[in-house]
């Protein structure tokens, strides 16, 4: 018995189309090698000269966005950003992840309805990174309203990136200038066009603006400060501490500022600070006998038994005969009052006329007794000196502790034998500082250049009182003289706050 097979139609279909399949894939070089690279989307394959093209990103969402007038970043939480100009610029920086050009558009609209105001404007195209900027047409934006503008970013394929927007609010209404006043209970109380205080002594001013000006800040200035003032929010004020550096006629010039930068009428506030008096002076021009006396009436110095006179500084240098000093050049000469001239535990101020003729160690040729030694002393140190020099002058000052170190001010202009000049020690109790000034005047076959020269102030601790002789020719400490002065004094001066300078220069350009 015979079979007789027939032919199946499905598969035979399937193996005709595995055929054909193999046969394309061979014929196609799709059938690679072990080894052989498979190229990815934008790659040239293993020796191929094609790639398969790279795909584009969309350029980042602008960043940075900004406006100006005055210059200001928008905010993040989309609060309006406040302009005080018409046309103020927008301005946002534009990237793009492949570095193609791109373009900005930007668009303003009215904050309120939303309505397109102005725009779509378009920029030129810039390399990604750049930073693109409008400036607002005149005529569409008014004082008081709320708008906002927006920015999107397109590459040079035409991909655009997410809109981002910015909202501003115009306020073109400078605020109303504010009020100054004095307040007590400072030291001193500025009263406008009055006289109080001194140079040092601390007063405050309140600074008060309109509540419904906003205003976030006042711009302060004086004839020694400029500067501004945040006002904190929800304030509508502030109190200044104010210390003075000169005595004379002040001002305050204040504006007030609002979140635009709109800047009001200034008020201008005018006092006089208060000029030191001058508690003693001494000319010392008797040039014989042994009373110096106070041309005040209230502390007249008496000399030591061997203490002489001499010429003053005015006699070597101006050709005045009858300028006078006190000369010491032995070891007990000296000279004291029956009282204090200053009083150590407020501000005051000593200025001397001096020629050292003995220079090398630490001298002392004006101080003033006290209860633990000297409460002051004005004359020379070997200690603490500028670098480069081993002597200088110094104003030394201890404070109420008596195991504390003292305070001592140097200066920089040198200790020259046989050469005046002017010692300007300064004691300011309010900044907690003394100070050392020195009028170089020269000597007659050397004359200085007469110019004041400031030391630097040096915080000193509170000082105590003292109720002991003023004293010239050294100092006493234990009950016996030490650094006794070997030169001569020609003319001092006290004052119960702190000298100016420009009281400082007419005395020294007065030597005496």
């Amino acid at each position: 018995m015979s079979m007789q097979v027939r032919n199946n139609p499905v598969a035979t279909s399937h193996r005709i189309r595995r055929g054909a399949l193999l046969a394309a894939v061979l014929a196609t070089g799709a059938l690679l090698a072990p080894g052989t690279a498979v190229a990815s989307p934008g790659v040239a394959p293993a020796g191929g000269s094609a790639a398969y093209p790279a795909r584009n990103h969309a350029p980042a969402a602008p960043a940075d966005l900004r406006t100006t007038d005055p210059d200001a970043r928008c905010a993040a939480d989309g609060s309006p950003v406040a302009v005080r100009g018409l046309t103020p610029a927008l301005r946002a920086t534009l990237t793009d992840p492949d570095g193609d050009q791109v373009t900005a558009t930007f668009t303003l609209r009215d904050g309120a309805s939303g309505k397109r105001l102005w725009g779509p404007v378009t920029g030129g195209a810039q390399a990604s990174g750049a930073d693109h900027a409008v400036s607002v047409p005149e005529g569409l934006l008014q004082d008081g309203r709320t708008y906002e503008w927006r920015v999107q970013a397109k590459d040079a394929k035409g991909r655009k990136s997410s809109t981002v927007r910015c909202r501003i609010a115009v306020d073109a209404t400078a605020p109303a200038a504010p009020e100054v006043s004095a307040v007590a209970g400072a030291a001193a109380v500025y009263v406008e066009d009055g006289t109080a205080g001194g140079i040092g002594v601390a007063g405050d001013f309140r600074f008060e603006a309109a509540a419904s000006g906003g205003t976030v800040a006042f711009l302060y200035e004086d004839l020694q400060t400029r500067t501004r003032i945040e006002l904190p929010a929800g304030e509508t004020g502030v109190t200044y501490r104010y210390v003075p550096t000169q005595a004379g006629p002040q001002w305050i010039r204040l504006t007030a500022v609002d979140a635009a930068g709109n800047v009001s009428a200034e008020r201008f506030y005018r006092f006089t600070v208060d000029s030191p008096s001058r508690d003693a002076r001494w000319l010392l021009d008797e040039r014989s006998g042994a009373v110096a006396v106070d041309v005040t009436g209230t502390r007249p110095f008496t000399l030591s038994a061997t203490t002489t006179w001499t010429g003053g500084v005015l006699a070597d240098l101006a050709n005045r005969p009858t300028d006078g000093a006190l000369l010491f050049d032995e070891p007990g000469d000296s000279a004291t009052t029956a009282q204090a001239a200053v009083d150590p535990s407020t501000s005051w101020s000593v200025l001397a006329f001096v020629r050292l003729d003995a220079t090398g160690t630490a001298r002392t040729a004006v101080s003033q007794d006290s209860a633990r030694g000297a409460a002051f002393e004005l004359g020379t140190s070997t200690d603490g000196c500028p670098e480069g020099t081993s002597e200088c002058w110094a104003f030394t000052v201890p404070g109420a502790d008596a195991d504390a170190a003292p305070a001592v001010a140097v200066s920089t202009v040198p200790v020259t034998a046989g050469s005046w000049v002017m010692l300007a020690g300064l004691r300011d109790a309010g900044a907690g500082t003394v100070q050392l000034n020195v009028c170089d005047l020269g000597s007659a076959s050397a004359p200085g250049e007469g110019d004041t020269v400031r030391g630097t102030a040096v915080p000193a601790p509170a000082s105590a009182s003292a109720s002991g002789p003023f004293r010239l020719g050294g100092a006493l400490v234990d009950g016996a003289p030490v650094r006794t002065w070997a030169g001569a004094v020609s003319a001092l001066r006290t004052y119960d706050g702190v000298l100016g300078t420009p009281q400082q220069f007419m005395a020294c350009m007065s030597g005496s």
